[in-house]
């Protein structure tokens, strides 16, 4: 297959007259695959919402090796993976490559180098693609028109990095299968639950990269659950990996049921105030998965039943009490420190 470069894609846009900004080119092999079936690959993609098929590069053999996509918004390259695998096609991988352009303007070089300096700056253009660079045009160094190329290289070094954060530098999470007792090398569904919950609200990745990395730290019982999940409903969300976990391993409660745990919740004799704290935190996250609460709700809440449910005569409970009217809520953080300082 013959190389293709993101300066070439660039031109590629030009000349079917998209733009670039808002253009993908998507590399690889497509025998046995429809563009419908590229359209919704291409979908899954973090802000490509409505691409459109605009062009197909084809090999000396007359196979298609590239196809241009485009879209009507704007595409934030560091949001897009560099390469996919195909749903339906084990194995096949394609690759995403995003337009730019590197050093030229309507094919005449931008910056003149010279000195000891012009030879390792051409031989950088040369390994990034561009090999065009004329030897004449290697004189007069300025600093001012170096810069530009400089930060050109630099943010193409940031923009790889960022794929490859983008595709594998990230944490896996313990191992859970569901099996009672649990082994010493994996998690109970509480404790993993929390820690998937999180992990998948921090991922910047569309949400099918997210599914496929849940999947990845189960087994056994816990596996065959989210098989059959995926056998019923093939486009079913991350959410509904969840609903079908919390059935089979979890405490099944209703937002109601949540809700009066929640107000018959009270602080111990024995209990001190920290931990306290953190069984309403539990209580209060519980019951925003399960869509009783807004996040933004939860600091006011906390103050509220932490107010409401501890000792009378805890006398930093009764702090707290004097300090909180019309005090905007804080933080958990926050919350714990004026406990501890208290």
């Amino acid at each position: 297959m013959e190389v293709i470069m993101e300066r070439d894609i660039h031109t590629w846009c030009k000349d079917q007259g998209v733009d670039p900004r808002q253009s993908i080119c998507i590399v690889g092999n497509f025998a046995g695959t429809t563009d419908d079936k590229v359209i919704k690959e291409v979908q899954k993609l973090c802000g490509v919402k409505i691409p459109c098929v605009v062009d197909k590069w084809k090999s000396a053999t007359g196979d298609i090796c590239a196809i241009l996509i485009t879209n009507q918004e704007y595409l934030d390259s560091s949001l897009i993976p560099a390469n996919i695998l195909v749903e339906g096609l084990p194995g096949r991988r394609w690759q995403i490559m995003c337009p730019i352009e590197i050093g030229e303007t309507e094919g005449e070089a931008q910056v003149a180098i010279g000195d000891n300096s012009s030879e390792r700056l051409e031989g950088n253009y040369q390994n990034a693609g561009d090999s065009s660079l004329p030897r004449a045009a290697t004189s007069n160094i300025t600093t001012e028109s170096v810069e530009p190329q400089v930060e050109a290289v630099m943010d193409k070094m940031v923009s790889h990095f960022e794929r490859w954060h983008y595709e594998g530098g990230y944490r896996r999470l313990r191992v859970f299968s569901g099996i009672i007792p649990v082994p010493n090398e994996e998690e109970g569904y509480d404790a993993w639950r929390e820690a998937a919950v999180q992990h998948s609200e921090e991922w910047r990745c569309p949400e099918h990269i997210k599914k496929q990395r849940i999947v990845e730290s189960l087994r056994g019982p816990a596996m065959g659950i989210i098989h059959a999940t995926w056998r019923s409903n093939p486009d079913g969300t991350l959410k509904d990996y969840f609903n079908a976990l919390d059935y089979s391993f979890g405490t099944i409660e209703h937002v109601w049921d949540i809700l009066a745990r929640l107000n018959q919740t009270y602080q111990e004799p024995a209990e001190t105030l920290t931990n306290y704290i953190y069984c309403l935190d539990k209580i209060l996250y519980n019951l925003r998965d399960k869509g009783g609460i807004e996040a933004s709700e939860i600091d006011e809440k906390h103050i509220k039943h932490l107010l409401r449910g501890a000792l009378t005569n805890n006398p930093v409970a009764q702090r707290l009490r004097c300090s909180a009217v019309g005090a905007r809520p804080p933080m958990l953080g926050e919350l714990i420190k004026v406990v501890k300082l208290e």
